[in-house]
């Protein structure tokens, strides 16, 4: 199933005349997930045509204004569309009685199920085809960074099927699971008529200080999207809470992840940014400055980027998570 990332906002603690407010919105199989929540995120969202009712699960990293400045404003406009789903909010547990303000000092009249899930370290939550893993960082309040994994599961071949004459329903369904089954005397395993596929990976790190556990938390990911809230400055970056560009690639190396998209940027390399851009890509396989508005689509064979200054196609194997650039 087809997996969508629309990126919202990109910026940091101040928006810019380019650049919303922190916010990633995830169509991961049926469940629609909204990373952090800054200001304007909904008109963001209306802007590309999502409503706020596809939004299931929403993923708040720690309580800066431009990471939750637009809960208030998603809130209120659920309570007027009829939302008849349950809200999933992932937060740390620090900032439960912050949201909780939020909805009285407002007076938003919630007319549907809030579900607050506590941020923690490892597995946050468990659906069926996908989970979601959380990483206490480090910045200068409590913040967490979460991944998306979804479940590897055994895929059969329809051709290779047919030709062994398998059609049973109950013996298929033993194959998924990973059971042989016998057939004209012979014992067939899904090897023999399938494989495992290898679920897509995407890891969201921002607002935090470099540090090696996040090299192995984002380990393999699919897409790998980080902060590069400053530019071959480590030092003002450490100072600040946040790491540079330099030190997100470490991670993006040593992590065998895929593809590496930098959001959250410092206002103050906005009238610089097409130089930066132009030195990191031309200089660095697989990695990309992100843009408001740009779109990442993933398929069973290809990763598509639609990103607002080009398009890039991969040929991707979803057997091992493998990537080769087709353009």
């Amino acid at each position: 199933m087809m997996k969508k990332i629309i990126i919202l906002g990109t910026t940091s603690s101040m928006p810019t005349k380019s650049r919303n407010h922190p916010g990633i919105f995830i169509k991961f199989n049926k469940r629609g997930i909204l990373l952090d929540c800054g200001e304007n995120i909904q008109r963001q969202l209306r802007m590309i045509k999502i409503s706020p009712t596809d939004i299931d699960y929403i993923l708040i990293t720690h309580w800066h204004g431009d990471h939750i400045l637009g809960l208030p404003g998603i809130f209120q406009s659920l309570s007027s569309m009829n939302y008849n789903k349950k809200l999933n909010i992932i937060i740390p547990k620090e900032n439960i009685e912050n949201l909780k303000r939020i909805i009285e000092d407002f007076i938003i009249p919630i007319n549907f199920d809030i579900n607050i899930i506590e941020a923690r370290e490892g597995l946050i939550v468990d659906e069926e085809d996908f989970q979601i893993y959380g990483i206490k960082t480090k910045h200068s309040i409590i913040s967490y960074s979460y991944y998306i994994i979804e479940k590897d599961y055994i895929k059969l071949d329809k051709d290779i099927l047919n030709k062994y004459n398998i059609k049973n329903k109950e013996l298929i369904k033993k194959l998924k699971e990973g059971k042989e089954i016998g057939i004209n005397g012979k014992t067939i395993s899904y090897k023999d008529v399938g494989y495992i596929k290898r679920g897509i990976k995407i890891t969201y790190i921002t607002d935090t200080i470099f540090f090696d556990k996040l090299i192995d938390f984002a380990k393999d990911s699919t897409i790998l999207i980080s902060e590069s809230t400053y530019f071959f400055q480590p030092d003002l970056a450490k100072k600040n809470m946040h790491m540079d560009f330099l030190e997100v690639r470490e991670i993006f190396n040593r992590s065998n992840s895929k593809i590496l998209l930098l959001t959250h940027f410092s206002q103050r390399y906005e009238e610089e940014m097409e130089n930066i851009r132009k030195d990191i890509e031309e200089k660095n396989e697989n990695i990309y400055i992100l843009d408001d508005f740009d779109e990442i689509y993933i398929y069973k064979d290809k990763i598509e980027l639609k990103l607002k200054r080009k398009e890039v196609i991969y040929k991707y194997d979803e057997k091992t998570r493998d990537i080769l650039r087709l353009n």
